[in-house]
């Protein structure tokens, strides 16, 4: 639904009420001395899970003359009209920052739900707009759980103009990326303060099981993997590495002809591929086990079977089959793990005996597609873990991969900021990374830079997570 008024004010109501104020400022030279003075502010590089561009500090103290106008302004009466057409009792706190988009720059579904936010605004300083240009406002549609599925309107940034929306337990949206290698959103930005909501918690109905591994003749290993890391002498190396390091890449790990079976099977157009959200949290897709050729299928059992999980305890010492290795102290494996916390050995010592003889060795799996605009987060607790856990990527079809692409992972410490490792996509190279419970990790944003790989703008990843 859409409302428009003779003023050119319009409200959109649908997938959430957003209302559009076209020319907010009435002084065109105010307006680009306004311009001006933002682009003449300090900006700070922001850039995680969750977004990548540039903003301002807080502008309340700011004494730039047009910004402070414009602050009073919006602080002052504006604010007391918004309370009287909202009927939400808003606050004198300020909160506003100026922010410069530029060249695939992004920010990601998100309902903007943190204390004290009641009302959102963006005051647009963008040049001549269009939708070729990226860097819309994107407002999602939510299903019956109250989590973000699909955008459901769109809304072009345009010159003075003033967005503003409600926040509240739906309000989930984005700023698209930007497309254009020329143009510059710029816009000031912020939010009106008031008494906190109720906000229910959402649930996140899309978590894949956990299952046991798989019973499967051992030739089968052998058919599929470089016997180069079968061979005895080369696990015990990689074992060694792996404890010191808490991770490891392995080149060329699926023979060459099982390889380019696998890259074939890829291509083909009968595997249904499904898309995997939420949108706050993931979005990218899965191949439907049921639809895929023999081939990958096969696959995904070779990384789910028993024989696997033995190699897996051969490569780390993880105690991942009943006949894995029992981890030693003459293995020198005082290291951290990926996390910066217990290394392997350090990790038995503090799992009791007891608990160890009731856990049950399982995994979880999938064969994913990874193109422009796919993502995971932080928040994503699909890769959450409450105990220790290894992490696999078999990664396929990625030759041509360049990191400015996104699509990498990152790994980090819970409540830390620093990156701690990243995974990137090596062409059939399996990563192995060992993780305790304060390991988050997330797949970079993938930008459209992504276009200029080679054949197709994708690859695949098979991957696993494997717990004692």
């Amino acid at each position: 639904m859409y409302i428009q008024t003779g003023n050119g004010a319009a409200l959109h109501v649908d997938p959430f009420s957003c209302c559009l104020l076209p020319n907010f400022v009435e002084n065109d030279q105010f307006l680009q001395q306004l311009k001006d003075e933002l682009l003449d502010q300090e900006y700070h590089a922001k850039n995680n899970d969750l977004y990548m561009f540039q903003q301002t500090a807080d502008l309340k103290k700011c004494t730039s003359p047009c910004i402070k106008s414009l602050r009073e302004t919006l602080y002052g009466p504006f604010r007391e009209w918004l309370t009287k057409i909202t009927g939400i009792p808003l606050n004198d706190t300020i909160d506003m920052n100026g922010s410069r988009y530029t060249d695939r720059d992004v920010l990601l579904c998100h309902d903007d739900a943190l204390e004290g936010r009641r009302i959102a605004y963006i005051l647009y300083l963008v040049p001549p707009w269009t939708a070729a240009d990226g860097g819309t406002l994107d407002l999602f549609k939510v299903d019956e759980n109250r989590q973000p599925t699909v955008v459901g309107r769109s809304l072009m940034p345009s010159w003075n103009t003033l967005a503003f929306f409600e926040v509240g337990p739906v309000s989930f949206h984005q700023v698209s990326e930007i497309l254009s290698s020329d143009k510059v959103r710029i816009s000031i930005n912020g939010w009106f303060h008031g008494p906190d909501i109720e906000r229910p918690e959402a649930s996140d109905t899309a978590l894949s099981p956990l299952q046991t591994s798989l019973t499967l003749d051992v030739d089968v290993l052998f058919d599929w993997v470089n016997p180069n890391y079968l061979d005895l002498l080369m696990q015990v190396q990689i074992r060694e590495k792996f404890e010191e390091d808490s991770e490891i890449e392995l080149e060329h790990f699926l023979k060459e002809e099982k390889y380019q079976e696998v890259i074939a099977a890829l291509q083909s157009t009968k595997t249904s591929w499904l898309s995997r959200g939420p949108a706050n949290r993931r979005h990218y897709e899965k191949a439907d086990s049921d639809t895929v050729p023999e081939v990958l299928l096969q696959c995904l059992q070779l990384l789910s079977s028993d024989a696997f999980f033995l190699t897996l305890s051969n490569f780390t010492g993880l105690a991942l089959h009943e006949l894995s290795p029992e981890s030693d102290d003459e293995s020198g494996a005082d290291s951290d793990s990926a996390a910066g916390g217990a290394s392997c050995t350090e990790k038995a010592e503090k799992v009791g005996e007891s608990e160890k003889e009731k856990s049950v060795p399982s995994c979880k799996g999938e064969l994913c597609r990874w193109q422009h605009g796919n993502y995971t987060m932080l928040r994503d607790i699909e890769a959450a873990r409450a105990t220790f856990a290894l992490d696999a990527f078999l990664f396929c079809k990625c030759e041509g991969w360049q990191p400015e692409y996104g699509g990498f992972i990152s790994y980090l410490a819970k409540e830390e900021d620093e990156e701690l490792m990243t995974v990137n996509p090596t062409e059939n190279s399996l990563a192995l990374v060992y993780c305790d419970k304060d390991t988050l990790r997330f797949v970079k944003y993938i930008n459209h830079g992504i276009r200029a790989m080679q054949d197709a703008p994708q690859f695949y990843s098979f991957s696993f997570q494997y717990q004692e």
